[in-house]
């Protein structure tokens, strides 16, 4: 399950806001040329910051408190 801190929720839409940029770029990510690599590239950060965001913030979720 995906943590509901307000930094999880960041990281969130940091990685959403990378895989807009990939979509919505000028020039499509079937075409080639120089504009698919950048919406390629910008979709890869987001899923790859999506995931690191979901490990790291499920790991300090299950680390126990100390008092």
């Amino acid at each position: 399950m995906i943590p509901r801190t307000k930094a999880c929720l960041n990281d969130l839409l940091i990685a959403a806001a990378f895989l807009a940029m990939g979509f919505f770029l000028p020039g499509s990510i079937l075409d080639k040329g120089f504009y698919a690599h950048l919406g390629g590239i910008a979709i890869g950060l987001g899923i790859g910051w999506m995931i690191k965001s979901i490990i790291a913030h499920t790991q300090l979720q299950k680390q126990p408190v100390k008092a």
